[in-house]
């Protein structure tokens, strides 16, 4: 059966969706397991003595024994001159992240039979032209040619539109709420799809991982871990993340099996770190057009606490609409994206280089500004950069007849 695939690379889990046909519309998109059943992986590689690459969860088992070998999140510093450092050598963080990125192009294969038909993988709206030229370019070395960037807000809207249409010229208001980082936009729906009209990215201490870490502070004077026992932290640091993705279907859960924590508790320490990040969609949305917003929409995994969404609504005068699965929210969006239609005629005035959502082959595989805006490449430092070897075509070599055995190692 034909599928198109969907990719977004966050700073924390990355998460996959396919639309499939066969042979007639395009279904709706569904997020794909990735690791032990989970429609999410981290953000993580590991790159071995022998070359060997791992990643997600398998990536960080190799955390307390060889953290110099593990890169998180790489993509973020696509462009970096500064190459990323594993172990004894040095790769450009582009190439990391395609080696991710074909990693899951490889795993969804394996699982659908056959090789997606098209990609689309979502990057940061603040990303130039050069940063996903060099994604791209480094896609291509991957054996990944052709796959389409798509920035997060369009791939969000595009999640929202499927299921509530948003008019032509209308605007929507869209917040991603991430482990990391929290980034609010403003879009309007056009002929050929939506357009940003304004973006920006807050900080750190504003996204999910601060919320694991005042957890983290909260339970620890009843949890028993020593404070000075890394391997205790980190193990004390994952029960507190999976107690708060608890909480948000649960009006209690526990940390350890013995830390009790209810969901009061947990909305007090949450309530200013949300409220801050509220604010930020608010200062964004106040930037929409004079016939304001049909909607807010909440995505990402920190949207799934209830408290999110009540903050936006008594701080928005537009309706807030959240995902029904905001963690998987922008792979579907990509998914979306990624289904061939006929591209709709050329709009008089339009800005070339822009991606149309979903649009045929011939469009281009980046979704740009005009190239006047495109900035010159930095220098790369004198140092000596390795070229990261693509990971295995796991589905390429099953085709080849390679043993059931092989195939497991691969894994």
């Amino acid at each position: 059966m034909r599928y198109v695939l969907g990719i977004h690379l966050g700073a924390t889990r990355t998460t996959a969706a396919v639309s499939r046909s066969a042979g007639g519309p395009w279904g709706t998109p569904e997020a794909v397991p990735l690791l032990g059943g989970l429609p999410w992986l981290d953000s993580a590689l590991y790159i071995g003595r022998d070359g060997t690459l791992e990643a997600g969860q398998a990536a960080l088992r190799h955390a307390p024994t060889e953290p110099e070998r593990i890169a998180r999140a790489p993509h973020l510093r696509t462009g970096d001159p500064v190459p990323v450092v594993l172990g004894e050598a040095s790769y450009p963080a582009e190439s990391l992240a395609a080696a991710l990125i074909g990693w899951v192009a490889d795993r969804v294969a394996e699982a659908e039979g056959a090789d997606a038909e098209r990609i689309v993988v979502t990057h940061p709206p603040s990303w130039s032209a050069y940063r996903r030229g060099l994604l791209h370019d480094a896609l291509d070395q991957a054996q990944l040619p052709g796959v389409l960037a798509l920035p997060s807000p369009i791939a969000a809207a595009e999640s929202h539109h499927a299921r509530e249409p948003v008019d032509e010229g209308a605007a929507l208001a869209v917040c991603h709420l991430g482990g990391e980082h929290v980034e609010t936009a403003v879009l309007r729906r056009g002929p050929r799809g939506f357009e940003l009209l304004a973006h920006a990215e807050a900080a750190e201490q504003d996204a999910g991982a601060r919320l694991d870490d005042l957890l983290v502070r909260h339970v620890l004077p009843r949890a028993g871990v020593d404070e000075n026992d890394p391997g205790s932290m980190a193990r004390l640091r994952m029960a507190c993340t999976a107690a708060k993705e608890r909480l948000c279907q649960v009006p209690e859960a526990a940390v350890l099996g013995e830390v009790g924590l209810s969901r009061t508790e947990f909305e007090s320490l949450a309530r200013p770190v949300l409220a801050a990040a509220v604010a930020h969609l608010e200062r964004i949305a106040a930037t929409a057009p004079a016939d304001g917003l049909t909607a807010a929409v909440l995505v990402g995994g920190t949207a799934r606490i209830p408290l999110a969404a009540e903050l936006a609504r008594t701080m928005l005068s537009c309706p807030v609409v959240v995902d029904d699965d905001p963690g998987t929210a922008l792979a579907r969006g990509a998914a979306l994206a990624a289904q061939p239609r006929p591209a709709p005629p050329p709009v008089q005035g339009e800005l070339s280089g822009s991606l149309v959502p979903g649009g045929g082959p011939e469009l281009p595989a980046v979704y740009g500004q005009p190239d006047d805006d495109l900035e010159p490449p930095p220098e790369r430092p004198p140092v000596e950069v390795t070229p990261l070897e693509p990971p295995k075509r796991r589905f390429s070599l099953s085709r080849k007849g390679t043993s059931a055995p092989d195939r497991d190692e691969d894994r």
